[in-house]
């Protein structure tokens, strides 16, 4: 009879929770998918409760505890920034953002510098993710301000209070279940009981593993926010107040003589810089240029040419020398008449 008993509860058990197990592993396999889209979070939609009448219970009582939280101002928040910012000072700037990160306990997750190569030169540009202590947030941002040029800010902030507190319920479920799973599995005495005993004991373990990755990927969001910080070189600071029609002509000036002034910078030094080549050039012209005069120089028919031409010029030189002298000495040349 006691045997029966078991082998009912564990049939009852695996009906009620094959449905659930499915479901989980598929949210599961596309947990990072879910979540995440192009770096940004996206609150995942809630699950359907677990239909198991000891579980829904328990999950219930657990929910309603924790949900608590939430009134007493224990709130999951999640919060982002991106910032664009100018600086003149482009190395000092990037060393002071990294010793600022360290300093207040976050760290650099990822970072790039593009520009200033060796075949190509221009004013150089870097990308940031930095992980911040939520509590010292604010603290960074100003500090950034407070080192270049802010031309773009933009804050986001998700409370994921529900979800984590939903997460914590299913856990606790879970849990409470594992535990009655065990209590089965050390009665149980026949082997076609263990076996399904032991498999939903690997599928629940398979979910609690499931959220408390989850759980883990909230707190990590929580408690360090994320700054995306651009920043680029330059060698004027883009004004942050507003401007007259006045200011705006004499800005736009002064910006086309100083953009004249650099593209006359430039050329002089592409000029200078490139004179070695322009010698080499030079010296390659003359070598050809002497290589056909001597292969022209030889030829007959090219002296021939060369001596037809020089007589017409001799000629025409004549001629002229000889208008000029008729029209100087008129008298001269009626006497001769």
């Amino acid at each position: 009879m006691k045997k029966v008993k078991i082998i009912s509860l564990v049939l009852a058990l695996m009906l009620v929770f094959a449905g659930c197990g499915a479901s989980t592993e598929m949210a599961y396999d596309g947990f990072e998918s879910e979540f995440f889209d192009n770096g940004k979070y996206f609150e995942p939609m809630a699950e359907e409760p677990m239909e198991s009448p000891v579980t829904e219970e328990v999950f219930d009582s657990v929910s309603d505890s924790l949900s608590e939280q939430k009134y007493a101002g224990n709130r999951k928040l999640i919060r982002t920034f991106d910032l664009d910012v100018e600086t003149l000072e482009f190395d000092d700037f990037v060393t002071a953002v990294k010793n600022e990160v360290v300093s207040l306990g976050g760290y650099i997750e990822s970072s790039g510098v593009s520009g200033n190569s060796y075949n190509y030169t221009s004013n150089r540009s870097a990308d940031f993710v930095c992980r911040v202590p939520s509590d010292k947030l604010d603290s960074f941002i100003n500090t950034v301000g407070g080192l270049g040029n802010v031309t773009y800010s933009y804050e986001d902030t998700t409370d994921v209070t529900l979800s984590y507190v939903d997460t914590e319920a299913r856990i606790k479920s879970l849990e409470t279940e594992y535990d009655q799973l065990l209590e089965l599995l050390s009665e149980a005495e026949n082997i076609d009981t263990i076996i399904l005993l032991q498999q939903r004991l690997t599928e629940v373990r398979y979910q609690l593993e499931s959220y408390k990755s989850q759980l883990r990927t909230y707190d990590n969001l929580v408690d360090y926010s994320t700054v995306n910080l651009t920043v680029r070189e330059v060698k004027r600071v883009t004004s942050p107040e507003p401007e007259s029609v006045w200011q705006r002509i004499s800005n736009d000036f002064g910006d086309n003589i100083y953009d004249i002034w650099v593209d006359a910078e430039n050329f002089f030094v592409w000029f200078v810089s490139n004179i070695p080549y322009f010698i080499i050039w030079g010296i390659i012209i003359a070598v050809i240029v002497v290589i056909v005069n001597l292969v022209f120089k030889n030829n007959p028919r090219w002296k021939e040419r060369k001596a037809a031409r020089k007589a017409k010029r001799e000629y025409k030189k004549a001629q002229k020398l000889a208008k000029k002298n008729s029209a100087a000495n008129p008298s001269e040349n009626a006497e001769e008449k």
